[in-house]
C-alpha cells in the first residue's frame, strides 16, 4: 500500500487571504452601489417626470374648477333673468285674461284687439322662454356632470402620483441602506477544512483504491500509520482488530477484505 503525502490532484487548496477576501466583498460591493447609483438616478429622472405632470395636472383641476365655477355663475344669472322674465310674462297673461273675463260689450274696439294680440304674444314668448330655460338646464347639467368626472379623474391621478412618490422614496431608502445580504458561500466556522481539489476516488497501481492516512486514533474509514516508521503492521490482517506495532499504534480502521490481500 502506498503511503506518503497525496499526489498532486489530490492536495488540498490554500485558503485565501483575509485581504484577498475583503478585496472580492468590496469589488462585490463596489458593483452593487454602482447598479443601485444607476437605478437610483432613472428613478429620481422618472421622479422629476412625475413632480411636472403632478404639478401640470394641478394647474388644470385649478383651471378647470375656477372654469366651473364661471359657468355655474353665469348659468345661475341666466336662469335667473329667465325665471323673471317667465314671471312677469305670467302676470301679463293672467291680467289679460281677467281682461277678457270681464263684462262683454256688443262691439270690439281697437284696444281689445290689441290687448288679444298682445296677449297670444305674451303666450309664445312664455312658451319660447321656458324651452330655453329647460335647455340651458339641461345643458347646465351636463356640463357639471362633465367636471365632476373630470375632477375624478384629476384626484385619480393625483393619488396615483403619491403612490408612485412613494415607491420612488422607498427605493431611494434601499439605495441609500448597506447591503446587508452580500457574503460569500464559506462557512464561517473554522472548525471545517478547507475543500480538497480533487477528492474524488482514485486507485493504485494494483487496482485498490487510496485511503486518507492519518496519525492518532483511527477514524471511520481511515487507517492510521505511525510517523516513526510509516509502516503499517502486518498483524492488521486478523479481521480488522486494533493490534499494536513495535514502531507505534497503527491499527485498522474497518474489517478485512480477503480479496485485497491477494496482489
Amino acid at each position: 500500500m502506498r503511503h506518503g503525502p497525496f499526489p498532486a490532484g489530490h492536495r488540498t487548496l490554500e485558503p485565501l487571504s483575509r485581504s484577498d477576501l475583503l478585496e472580492h466583498k468590496i469589488a462585490a460591493q463596489a458593483a452593487d452601489i454602482e447598479q443601485l447609483a444607476g437605478d437610483n438616478n432613472r428613478l429620481a429622472t422618472s421622479h422629476m417626470a412625475m413632480r411636472e405632470d403632478l404639478a401640470a395636472a394641478q394647474q388644470e383641476e385649478q383651471r378647470l374648477k375656477a372654469h366651473i365655477r364661471s359657468i355655474q355663475t353665469e348659468s345661475d344669472i341666466q336662469i335667473r333673468l329667465l325665471l323673471d322674465k317667465i314671471a312677469k310674462m305670467e302676470k301679463d297673461i293672467r291680467a289679460g285674461e281677467k281682461r277678457e273675463k270681464g263684462p262683454q260689450t256688443g262691439t270690439c274696439g281697437g284696444a281689445e284687439l290689441d290687448l288679444r294680440a298682445e296677449l297670444d304674444n305674451s303666450r309664445h314668448e312664455l312658451k319660447r322662454l321656458r324651452a330655453t330655460f329647460e335647455y340651458e338646464k339641461g345643458l347646465n347639467i351636463e356640463k357639471v356632470d362633465q367636471m365632476r368626472a373630470m375632477e375624478q379623474s384629476l384626484k385619480g391621478m393625483a393619488r396615483e402620483m403619491d403612490n408612485l412618490r412613494l415607491d420612488v422614496l422607498n427605493a431611494e431608502t434601499r439605495a441609500r441602506a448597506p447591503n446587508q445580504y452580500f457574503g460569500g458561500y464559506a462557512n464561517p466556522d473554522a472548525s471545517y477544512p478547507p475543500p480538497v481539489q480533487g477528492g474524488g476516488t482514485y486507485a493504485d497501481g494494483y487496482g485498490r483504491p487510496f485511503v486518507h492516512m492519518g496519525v492518532g486514533p483511527a477514524g471511520e474509514g481511515l487507517i492510521p500509520y505511525n510517523t516513526s516508521n510509516s509502516v503499517v503492521s502486518s498483524t492488521a490482517r486478523f479481521g480488522g482488530a486494533a493490534m499494536s506495532t513495535t514502531g507505534g499504534g497503527a491499527q485498522w480502521a474497518g474489517p478485512f477484505d480477503p480479496s485485497l490481500s491477494r496482489g
